[in-house]
């Protein structure tokens, strides 16, 4: 039996870590939320880290570069969806990052989720 794909929602908004938790556990994800710094650190580096991290460029108490370097230089490096307004800060995406807008459309953020495990974890998709 295939092991669920764990995904870590990072982002400033209760509202929006509540929504996207909702709608990634339908689609048959384990969901871990944090909502600043801190909390999104200690998963990342926790026992069992997450598979994907979706993040929210704004999120509290740590700088999103930091938290794109700290998942970039892991081992494996951690695979992360950037879900963010492309006005606020925009790089191009990258083997380990995806940069998906922040938008009424639900449906890009989880073809962006799927296409980037497909991509690190393709034994398991």
């Amino acid at each position: 039996m295939k092991r669920k794909f764990c995904i870590l929602v990072a982002d400033k908004n209760r509202n929006v870590r509540d929504f996207l938790r909702r709608e990634l556990t339908s689609e048959g994800y384990n969901v871990v939320t944090a909502k600043d710094g801190a909390q999104l650190l200690q998963e990342i580096a926790g026992e069992n880290p997450p598979d994907l991290l979706v993040l929210d460029l704004e999120i509290p108490d740590v700088h999103g570069s930091a938290v794109l370097e700290k998942a970039q230089t892991r081992n494996p490096p951690l695979p992360v969806v950037v879900h963010t307004f492309l006005s606020e800060e925009r790089e191009d995406s990258s083997e380990t990052e995806l940069y998906i807008e922040k938008s009424g459309n639900i449906d890009h953020l989880k073809s962006a989720i799927a296409v980037m495990l497909d991509r690190f974890y393709p034994e398991r998709s």
